[in-house]
């Protein structure tokens, strides 16, 4: 989507009222010309007068008309006088000029009121959809909640926009990667905004597993065919490219997105750390393998009778504030039980943060019928907060839903 850039709206603004005033400057200069014209004439008028009234008088004196022809004559002449006078009355020679004046002061007070008002981003700019869209809950009972309601809003209201992105990221809030990504869908048909694509690219691989090959990396590069500096898109990039093992790839991207941002910014101190980590991938390509959590999954004996053959154990780590996005994950198809794994930054995302810059996460273990990264229904599912890094030996012991 293209978007026309504010200084060239506000130009076309100040531009319109520039002609605006020109007019009105021509049409009070030009009725100022006429009105002097108008005075001109007047005393010209005047003076013939004065002049026709003297012949008057001497041809009274001269006998060459009586006295009546004179008084005949004499209040013609008068009358004219009389008439031409209350034309100059009529005409206001100060006013124009006051009027016309009045007019480009309005003019220019309206232009520095635009200048001021259309200037400002917030408000000659409105914020993309995008960037409008908040999710204010926290708690899983009210992330269950306002999912239920704009569901309903968006089947009351499917070409709200807004409302399918409310929805889409109340779905990512709650690691339901593929209905977010099918929210998003909805919302690109409606809104198409760069950052959008960005955002479902994300969605898309999350619920592949963290594969960007495909669609993804597809939409990734559209972005920035057109916007070669677009952040987002040159963070994804680069996090998409780590998790193919392509480490120069991504310092490549990433670079190119902290020059964007500035250095003590939290979002540049993480690109700094991510690029670090990067480099020391480059330098030893096997060091991102190193096990930084090491333990076992066990299940009750009656939970294992529930688990069908060719079920798939899902074992991830997330950090536990902030985004719920898992920082790696470890997958796998269970024969026996207990199960060992072992979870390392090369299972990761790609985006910072990775495992190894956390202290401490939460691990997650889940047992899937369908093999879906995201949760289903019917899966089976056990938590453990405060796991520190670099652990082994921990124990995740699945006991029902």
């Amino acid at each position: 989507m293209s978007f026309v850039p504010p200084w060239l709206g506000l130009l076309w603004v100040l531009l319109a009222l520039g002609a605006l005033a020109a007019g009105v400057l021509q049409r009070g200069l030009k009725k100022q010309v006429q009105v002097v014209g108008l005075e001109r004439q007047s005393q010209t008028n005047r003076r013939i007068a004065q002049e026709h009234l003297a012949d008057l008088d001497r041809a009274l004196a001269e006998g060459r008309l009586t006295a009546l022809q004179h008084q005949v004559a004499r209040d013609e002449l008068l009358r004219h006088l009389l008439d031409d006078a209350a034309q100059s009355d009529d005409t206001p020679v100060a006013a124009v000029p006051a009027r016309w004046l009045w007019w480009v002061g309005a003019l220019v007070l309206l232009s520095g009121l635009s200048y001021l008002q259309l200037g400002a981003s917030q408000a000659w700019w409105p914020k993309p959809l995008s960037q409008r869209v908040q999710i204010g809950a926290t708690t899983p009972e009210q992330l269950a909640e306002q999912t239920r309601a704009w569901q309903e809003a968006t089947q009351k209201r499917p070409e709200d926009a807004e409302a399918w992105l409310t929805l889409a990221r109340l779905h990512a809030a709650q690691n339901a990667h593929a209905p977010a990504e099918q929210a998003l869908a909805r919302v690109l048909a409606l809104s198409p905004e760069p950052d959008l694509w960005i955002e479902r690219a994300q969605m898309k691989a999350l619920s592949a597993g963290g594969v960007y090959t495909g669609e993804p990396w597809q939409w990734i590069q559209d972005v920035l065919r057109t916007e070669p500096q677009h952040l987002n898109a040159l963070v994804l990039a680069g996090s998409a490219a780590l998790s193919e093992k392509r480490h120069a790839a991504a310092q490549d991207y990433w670079q190119r997105a902290l020059a964007l941002v500035p250095a003590d910014s939290e979002a540049g101190q993480g690109l700094q750390q991510a690029l670090a980590q990067a480099a020391e991938r480059v330098a030893t390509p096997a060091g991102d393998a190193q096990p930084l959590i090491q333990g076992e999954v066990r299940v009750s004996t009656e939970v294992q009778s529930q688990i069908s053959e060719g079920a798939t154990l899902f074992v991830y780590a997330m950090a536990e504030e902030g985004s719920r996005r898992p920082v790696a994950i470890w997958r796998g198809t269970p024969t026996s039980w207990p199960v060992r794994f072992a979870l390392s930054d090369s299972m990761g995302m790609g985006a910072p943060p990775l495992l190894s810059s956390l202290a401490q996460v939460r691990l997650v273990a889940r047992v899937s019928k369908t093999g879906s990264a995201q949760k289903q229904e019917g899966d089976l599912q056990v938590e453990l907060p405060g796991v520190k890094t670099g652990v082994q030996g921990v124990v995740l012991q699945i006991t029902g839903r």
